[in-house]
């Protein structure tokens, strides 16, 4: 007995010793996430004495206990949580359904509580029963929901939209809607705090199924995986039952009494087969139990044959997507063989050759495009999203194509393939291209006028020095005088037509080096006259020789949008501050930046998320090209665009490239 004891305390050491060594390790690797919550949404997420509490909450916090992470709750309302989860403000959106709109900017964990929408109304109304008579009654909802979404179709609905389901209940409890549709639980839980749950009844439970998850955004992996494992886990040990039962005790005891209604069942037939000997009797209760356990494996077999009908039906569903959709897809298997290919990729790849049961190396387009990436997407799961690059076709036919390749994975969350989708985008990129060179030939126009009033004040001095020239000649401080400022106005003359010429040209990317200093110089050359007359000074504050690698047309036509959009933002400006449009470049972190900064009225952050889209534009006469070109430019020549604007406090756009070493010092004319 005492060498079990002994041995019970030494495990006991040891175990606590591998617990502190795991929670040091895991203290070391934690990561801090920021999930987001609905504070109005109880029993699942809401506020307690000023601290997130709920159902979904504890969850979380089980997962944290059981995973590498340090989770911080902030309440946002779910539209404000997927703002933010989109911006990277915020990791994790607790409480969200799915939807396809949704899944394209965001990634689903697992389902933690299924529950459905239902529509709820005044226990006195007699009007609506079901929710085919909501016609031509006002309901309340919360927007961009299930129940929004499945209710639209309902002619002469009326909706009394909100941001909150708890806003909804509140509007029900006024009288200034008809009905209310919302999430089942949650509803019955606020109008239990709100001591109105026997004012209102439910006419129907089930309008549509919802599966509430753990959000991440699209391509955080890590995050999503680790909310997977955390939810596997705490059903595995139970935890996810007690928490069940705790929160939700009206639900668990009717498992509870079903439970214990089979246990009485049992003990009184042990007990009556124990008092009752005759064989009769016995022989009746088998002929019963027979009967009970026939109908019982009767009931199996018809639900077996709905879930085979559901699984045909799905699989019906999903090919009808695959045979109809607008994008050619194809599947290969981790042994790389072509497993499936839709109609539509056929019809791109103009084939009528069956394509599955290939290798992909033998195939001219899934080789061209996956050669450099099949082992990253396999072993790695990396996605690349959203390349576009020409591909000449056998037959010749030159396409440009839009790719999208990333993992296939199991139930399992094991990656079994690779999937790629892929369009045709030539006609898209032609039209794309025309509306480009239309904003070029704007912008060009304007730089026109600028420049002729440039062009004009050298060609006056170079004038008066010929008109003098018959009656000065003799003069030697005369001809000094012409020497010295006729080639310097002629040079200027050049500079300009050339900085002309250079932007309004066209020709493919040629990257070479350039000097960015002489970048912006000979920008603030070109608009200097045009900035005056409009009341706006450019001013230049430039640090010599940092160079970048990049095509000095495309950088330019760049520079050159970016002014023009800052002079035209001031000139919409009526305040008394000295307007300017600031161009300067400096070195960070090895990195070369030019910076176009304004102290005009800036923007929202609305139209922020929005400047760079194709012909979205806030002038009244502007084509909404100008930003989309300057970044397309920009992200050519490995660059990218960092944006800071303010309303009332300007804007303030910042290139920033890789810095280019040149092989000796040179000094390039722009």
């Amino acid at each position: 007995m005492v060498k079990y004891i002994i041995s019970a305390i030494i495990i006991g050491m040891m175990g606590t010793m591998w617990s502190a060594v795991s929670a040091e390790e895991r203290t070391e690797n934690e990561r801090e996430l920021v999930a987001a919550y609905d504070p109005d949404r109880p029993p699942f997420h809401f506020q307690e004495d000023g601290e997130p509490a709920g159902f979904a909450v504890e969850i979380l916090n089980e997962i944290e206990a059981r995973a590498p992470v340090q989770v911080t709750f902030v309440p946002k309302r779910e539209r404000e949580a997927i703002a933010a989860l989109e911006t990277g403000e915020v990791d994790i959106v607790i409480g969200v359904s799915y939807s396809e709109q949704r899944a394209e900017t965001m990634e689903f964990s697992n389902s933690y509580y299924s529950s459905s929408a239902g529509l709820f109304v005044p226990e006195e109304t007699a009007a609506i029963e079901s929710v085919a008579d909501v016609s031509n009654h006002t309901v309340a909802v919360k927007t961009d929901s299930v129940e929004r979404v499945f209710l639209q179709n309902i002619r002469r609905i009326q909706f009394n939209e909100t941001s909150s389901l708890d806003q909804a209940v509140k509007l029900m409890i006024r009288e200034r809607a008809d009905a209310l549709a919302g999430e089942v639980t949650s509803t019955e839980e606020l109008l239990e705090q709100y001591g109105e749950a026997e004012r209102f009844r439910v006419v129907d439970h089930y309008l549509a199924p919802i599966e509430f998850s753990f959000a991440t955004s699209a391509e955080d992996y890590q995050t999503l995986r680790q909310l997977n494992n955390g939810l596997k886990s705490i059903h595995n040990d139970g935890t996810y039952q007690e928490l069940f039962r705790e929160w939700f005790p009206e639900k668990d005891a009717s498992r509870q009494t079903m439970w214990l209604a089979l246990q009485i069942v049992g003990t009184a037939l042990l007990v009556t087969a124990g008092i009752i000997f005759l064989a009769v009797r016995i022989n009746r209760k088998l002929q019963k139990e027979v009967a009970r356990q026939t109908e019982r494996l009767n009931e199996t077999n018809r639900s077996l044959q709905e879930q085979i009908e559901a699984t045909r039906n799905s699989n019906e569903f999903q090919k009808q997507i695959l045979q109809s959709s607008p994008r050619g897809l194809m599947t290969i298997g981790r042994d790389g063989t072509i497993t499936s290919c839709n109609p539509k990729a056929a019809l791109i790849l103009n084939t009528v050759e069956t394509l599955a049961g290939k290798s992909y190396q033998n195939d001219d387009l899934l080789y061209y495009f996956l050669k450099e990436k099949w082992e990253r997407v396999l072993h790695d799961g990396k996605q690349f999203l959203g390349e576009e690059r020409d591909w000449v076709r056998p037959d010749g036919i030159r396409l440009h194509l839009r790719t999208y390749i990333y993992p296939l994975y199991n139930f399992e969350q094991d990656i079994v393939g690779v999937m790629f989708s892929f369009e045709d985008i030539s006609e898209e990129m032609q039209v794309r291209y025309q509306a480009f060179e239309h904003e070029k030939n704007q912008a060009l126009s304007r730089v026109v006028a600028g420049i002729a009033h440039e062009i004009r004040n050298p060609l006056t001095s170079i004038k008066t020095f010929i008109d003098l020239l018959p009656f000065k000649f003799q003069s030697k401080p005369f001809r000094a005088k012409v020497t010295a400022l006729v080639p310097q106005e002629m040079e200027r003359i050049n500079q300009l037509i050339e900085g002309l010429m250079d932007y309004s040209k066209s020709r493919p990317v040629q990257q070479e080096g350039l000097d960015t200093s002489a970048l912006l110089k000979s920008c603030q050359l070109l608009f200097e006259r045009t900035a005056a007359n409009k009341g706006v000074m450019i001013e230049v504050s430039v640090e010599p020789n940092l160079w970048i690698l990049a095509d000095r047309q495309q950088l330019k036509q760049a520079v050159i949008n970016l002014v023009i959009n800052g002079m035209d933002a001031l000139a919409e400006q009526s305040s008394a501050e000295e307007k300017r449009v600031l161009l300067q470049n400096y070195r960070q972190n090895n990195k070369v930046c030019m910076e176009i900064k304004d102290n005009g009225p800036g923007m929202s952050k609305e139209v922020q998320r929005q400047v760079f889209e194709p012909f979205y534009t806030t002038k009244t006469e502007g084509t909404g090209l100008g930003l989309a070109i300057a970044k397309q430019h920009v992200e050519e020549n490995q660059g990218f665009f960092q944006v800071w604007s303010e309303p009332g406090e300007g804007t303030s756009i910042h290139l920033i490239f890789p810095e280019y070493q040149p092989a000796e010092e040179r000094s390039d004319m722009i």
